[in-house]
Order: structure tokens, then C-alpha cells, then sequence
């Protein structure tokens, strides 16, 4: 998996890399993966519909770093219409689509709204597993919190 786009160094990037292990992991490995790999980031790891967007999973981290309950993030366009602010969501939605749709691992920095209305800065990393025909079948995703002092810089 490639995730030097955004400057990740090459350390980093390999632990991300062994976060997401095999396809066929369940999430639960992957979850334990990235708390031993990257303890303290407090990464978020999920899973989601390629065609949707929508998440099929995601992380415990995600209740502590944005306070969201869990149960939320399964509703039909939380992500985009509720935790990428308004100004971010085209362009975020917009690169993970064109992404998603060649069947390319990318990723991309964004800023999140929490749940009490605080702006953090999100670095997520999303691989695309394919299926038959080689076609998008899940995505699987690990977002990292990061410590940005201009976390109202837009979409990058």
C-alpha cells in the first residue's frame, strides 16, 4: 500500500500497513493491530460499503475521539453530512469516490467536527479489497487523529 501522498513517513507507513494485515481478517485483529502498532494515536479503524459510503464498522476509537456513539456512524450519510464539515465534505466524498472507483488505495487529510462541536484534524488511510472481477467490494480504513495547530485548514 502506497501512503506517501500526504508525507507519511516511511516507518509509519509500514505499520499502517501491517494494521491491515489480510483481507480476510476480521476487524477485531485489526483493531488490536493498531492499538499495539500505533499505541497512543488513538487510530480509528472501520469498514465500509464501496458503492455507499456508508460504514459496515467501525472502532471504539471512534467514540473517543469524536464522541459519536458507535451506533451512529451505520446512518446513511453520517460521515459526509455530519462529521466532515460542509466546507470539506464535497471534495472529501469527491476524491474517495474517483479513488474508490479506479480500485486505488489512497488517503487523504480532512477535518472532523466532534460530537460536542470541536475540529479535529483526521489523516485517514483507506484500502480498497476487491472482488469478482476486480471490482470494489469493502473499503477498510484506519483514520489518525493529528496533532495540527491549523485544524481549520480545509480538505488536503
Amino acid at each position: 500500500m502506497q501512503t506517501d501522498q500526504l508525507g507519511l513517513d516511511a516507518e509509519l507507513a509500514e505499520r499502517i500497513g501491517e494494521v491491515f494485515g489480510h483481507a480476510n481478517d476480521g476487524m477485531d485483529a485489526l483493531e488490536r493491530r493498531a492499538a499495539e502498532l500505533l499505541p497512543g494515536a488513538d487510530a480509528i479503524v472501520w469498514e465500509g460499503d464501496p458503492a455507499t459510503f456508508e460504514f459496515t464498522y467501525v472502532g471504539r476509537a471512534a467514540e473517543r475521539v469524536l464522541g459519536y456513539p458507535l451506533g451512529r456512524w451505520r446512518e446513511p450519510g453520517f460521515w459526509a453530512e455530519t462529521v466532515v464539515p460542509p466546507d470539506d465534505a464535497p471534495d472529501a466524498v469527491a476524491f474517495c469516490a474517483l479513488a474508490t472507483g479506479q480500485g486505488q488505495d489512497h488517503d487523504f487529510q480532512y477535518r472532523a467536527v466532534t460530537a460536542a462541536g470541536r475540529v479535529v484534524r483526521l489523516h485517514d488511510v483507506v484500502v480498497v479489497l476487491r472482488g469478482a472481477r476486480n471490482v470494489p467490494e469493502r473499503l477498510r480504513g484506519i483514520m489518525i487523529p493529528l496533532p495540527d495547530p491549523d485544524a481549520d485548514a480545509g480538505f488536503r
